[in-house]
């Protein structure tokens, strides 16, 4: 495999990325001395408001090719952007309730947002968004 194609293929392994709704995607193929050949993602974890925070990195080693094919069935299997979008949306919403939870926020507060978190589960299992 000549650097033409692995650039290309690591560029397009950013755009997968992209079009799957991860934040500031970063590919990068590694190539050491003695060491196996090695396939490098990041990208920002939520919504960009840091609700879940950080950043979420993975390796794929192996001969390149091995390796560019490892990272592209880890993004084909990640959730769409609306998928990504929700599952932000239900963690950020568990949290609150978690934090509600902590500080003895009164159940007058906290039983509308379980409710919501309760539907929220059911539809994205069941798949029964609305039209």
């Amino acid at each position: 495999m000549d650097s033409k194609l692995i650039q290309k293929r690591v560029d397009d392994l950013a755009v997968a990325m992209t079009a799957k709704g991860m934040r500031e995607p970063h590919v990068q193929a590694e190539f050491k001395a003695n060491e196996e050949s090695r396939v490098y993602i990041k990208r920002k974890r939520g919504l960009g408001r840091d609700l879940l925070g950080g950043e979420c990195y993975e390796f794929f080693t192996g001969e390149i090719g091995a390796a560019l094919e490892k990272a592209s069935a880890f993004i084909a299997e990640e959730p769409n952007a609306e998928e990504a979008k929700l599952n932000d949306f239900m963690a950020a919403l568990g949290g609150v309730i978690d934090l509600g939870r902590q500080h003895n926020i009164e159940t007058d507060f906290l039983n509308p947002l379980v409710a919501t978190m309760k539907r929220l589960s059911e539809n994205a299992l069941t798949d029964q968004r609305a039209a």
